[in-house]
């Protein structure tokens, strides 16, 4: 089983191969842990036309998944050499097919590949999303019990959660307006925020549009100290930590839960 790290953090590489060994594995660190799934604005619901166009059209590529406690804690997993380490995960789809997709602009498809993005080994070991999406509900984290005790975060999250939606509802297109988008992401999720909206309302000046490394840094979180996050497993993790890191500086006597189901770019 291939993984690969981040600063002091594993990241657990998920594969059609392996996919009901790691999500065990998170099942069983799910009453430990909770969730962390991993763009100036036009008006809020012309924004979100332009999402869903987005996520309708397009397969998801990859989903981090970074679960943490609330003092922050990641949980410690055993790597294939026996090493106990922190640990967060990366689900590599199979679905998108780059060959009916030569159409999309070729300067992203080259970002994406200098990123580390293997089209072809995704799409011949990726999990399809649909078999994910009935993962997730077999090995209940998506689940009544789960439901309102987990708390799901990402970082300009409606590109995230709308893929994230999309998979959970069978590869259905986006619902027509924001406000029912949120409103059934909640349905599915429970507690759902985005990073990105929180830094907004934060009584200190910083400024979200310099993205989620940027807020990173001046929040000091460490997992961004030698290198930009490049794949979706690491920016789950960052988008973890600077949830974390708000919360633990700024919301010690205000409940960040006025804040709950709030998507940047919809508000």
């Amino acid at each position: 089983m291939a993984m690969h790290s981040s600063p002091g953090v594993f990241i657990r590489r998920v594969t059609v191969d392996n996919l009901a060994v790691e999500m065990n594995t998170i099942r069983a660190l799910l009453h430990r842990f909770p969730v962390n799934a991993d763009e100036d604005l036009p008006p809020a619901e012309r924004y979100y036309k332009l999402a869903k166009a987005r996520v309708d059209e397009l397969a998801v590529l990859q989903l981090g998944i970074t679960l943490c406690n609330n003092n922050g804690r990641l949980p410690v997993t055993n790597t294939p050499c026996g090493r106990s380490v922190e640990s967060a995960w990366q689900v590599g789809f199979s679905d998108f097919d780059l060959a009916s997709h030569q159409h999309l602009n070729t300067d992203a498809l080259a970002t994406l590949r200098a990123a580390g993005i293997d089209f072809e080994d995704l799409r011949a070991r990726g999990v399809p999303a649909a078999v994910f999406a009935v993962a997730l509900f077999e090995f209940g984290i998506v689940s009544a019990v789960n439901h309102g005790r987990l708390t799901w975060v990402a970082f300009g999250g409606l590109y995230d959660f709308g893929f994230l939606l999309k998979i959970l509802t069978g590869g259905a297109r986006l619902p027509e307006t924001g406000e029912e988008f949120a409103w059934r992401l909640r349905a599915y999720l429970g507690n759902v925020y985005d990073a990105k909206y929180v830094a907004t309302q934060l009584p200190v000046a910083i400024d979200p549009s310099g993205g989620l490394v940027s807020v990173a840094r001046l929040l000091g979180a460490p997992a961004v100290a030698v290198e930009e996050p490049r794949q979706a497993g690491e920016k789950s993790l960052v988008a973890c930590e600077v949830f974390m890191r708000m919360t633990g500086l700024f919301f010690a006597y205000h409940d960040v839960a006025v804040h709950v189901g709030k998507i940047d770019g919809l508000q």
